[in-house]
């Protein structure tokens, strides 16, 4: 199972793949969209980007502690943007 994406300070002590589209690719792998190492499809790309926003939509609604100016979803945006 893809392993979960949080740590205390990504900043600080990153983890997992370093590229949004590493972990999609991840992501399509586990669930048999792809094989390791195949590139992935744009329509993938396109449809993981909506994931992202869909779920940084509900983490608009809470703020991080550490940051108020952010809500939960800017950082889910900010660490998933596919480029």
């Amino acid at each position: 199972m893809l392993y979960t994406y949080v740590s205390e300070d990504e900043d600080k002590d990153p983890v997992g793949p370093n590229s949004p589209l590493d972990l999609f690719s991840r992501a399509a792998v586990e669930v048999g969209l792809i094989r390791v190492g195949d590139p992935l499809d744009q329509n993938l790309v396109e449809y993981a980007k909506l994931i992202v926003h869909m779920c940084a939509a509900i983490g608009d609604n809470y703020l991080q502690p550490e940051r108020p100016e952010e809500t939960v979803g800017d950082r889910i945006r900010g660490d998933l943007q596919a480029r």
